[in-house]
């Protein structure tokens, strides 16, 4: 009798198209389909478990355990999947409400694609959808200045001035980041120097971070 996840896999590989998601030419699973797989391959002989970590103004972490109950001499639950997922309530408006039901749905998908229910690319739908449509991006350090008070008796800023030179610095942090909580952090350290910079060098380094953040999702896609 064949095992019954080794059947899931199967059925998720072969799901047609039409049951998927197209994102940029690659094809994705949602969530609820890869649950669907799981729960009728092991019925109630199946467990899908999430851990809340942290779930604070900023950050939500949590982890999903996949289980399964075996009979005979290894009677008992065991565990055979096991990922997390992370959010920052700043990264869009839904978040700012939902960060931790988003953050368990993409921990769910993801724990089921360590099993092998991918049905295509590991990251799911729902995880590639938030990503590409994050708020938090290059867009928002540049295009949408932030009201500051300052304080009669302290003297305003002086004026940054970025040479050639100082550019190249900035580009080069960027093409350092390997990740997209990197990339956040990188547009608020900078937040300043890209808000100074003229119009044609903005647009340069929109692009050149908007690449960068293809790069670490097709990366985390390989892996």
């Amino acid at each position: 009798m064949d095992d019954p996840l080794i059947i899931a896999v199967r059925n998720m590989a072969e799901l047609p198209d039409e049951d998927k998601v197209n994102i940029r030419g690659k094809m994705y699973s949602e969530v609820h389909t890869r649950v669907q797989a799981f729960r009728e391959a092991f019925g109630s002989r199946g467990r899908i478990i999430s851990k809340v970590h942290q779930a604070d103004e900023k950050r939500v972490l949590t982890e999903t355990t996949i289980s399964v109950f075996l009979d005979g001499h290894m009677e008992g639950w065991h565990v055979i999947g096991n990922d997390f997922a992370e959010e920052y309530r700043s990264s869009s408006p839904v978040n700012k409400t939902s960060a931790v039901e988003n953050c368990l749905t993409s921990s769910i998908g993801r724990a089921l694609a360590s099993l092998g229910l991918t049905g295509g690319n590991y990251a799911s739908f729902d995880e590639v959808d938030h990503a590409i449509n994050e708020k938090v991006s290059i867009d928002d350090a540049v295009d949408e200045p932030e009201e500051e008070v300052v304080p009669e008796e302290e003297a305003p800023e002086e004026e940054i001035v970025v040479d050639e030179g100082f550019m190249k610095v900035i580009a080069g942090t960027l093409e350092m980041q390997d990740s997209h909580e990197g990339l956040r952090s990188w547009s608020k350290e900078n937040e300043k120097i890209l808000k100074s910079l003229p119009d044609e060098e903005k647009e340069a380094m929109r692009e050149a971070y908007r690449q960068r953040a293809e790069a670490i999702m097709k990366n985390g896609e390989d892996e």
